[in-house]
């Protein structure tokens, strides 16, 4: 099959609450674009349903978008782990607040370092408080 997305994808793994009306199931990503988030777990919504969606981008920031549930591979919990892709992929909709631009920069700071061959589970992190920091001396 072929693939249909053409934006980049990082492999990234942050802590994230979501749930229909307010969001409280924990998960994690797996992976993470400029328009949407794939999260990994067992507990799945219906593709089409809109969510909110809490994302750490680290342990003192965090934004929140709604997002549609655009596919869900649905596995008992024990099998989580050990499948390629279990979960469900949502497509960013609307930012709350001021989310968008602070996504944008996280998203830039995980093209960036992995530009540089540096991208890990803990880079993009560590590369946004960096930038971010620079950002509000000036």
């Amino acid at each position: 099959m072929a693939e249909k997305r053409y934006l980049k994808r990082y492999l990234k793994r942050l802590k994230v609450r979501y749930g229909l009306e307010q969001p409280v199931k924990l998960a994690f990503t797996e992976d993470i674009s400029t328009t949407g988030i794939f999260i990994r777990t067992y507990d799945v919504l219906k593709p089409g349903s809109v969510i909110l969606v809490e994302i750490y981008l680290s342990d003192d920031n965090k934004i929140m978008f709604k997002g549609r549930v655009m596919w869900e591979k649905k596995l008992p919990p024990a099998l989580v782990g050990q499948a390629k892709k279990a979960g469900m992929g949502i497509k960013i909709v609307e930012f709350l607040s001021d989310g968008e631009s602070v996504w944008k920069k996280y998203i830039e700071s995980c093209a960036d370092l992995q530009k540089a061959g540096e991208l890990n589970t803990a880079g993009c992190n560590d590369i946004y408080k960096i930038n971010t920091n620079l950002h509000s001396q000036v």
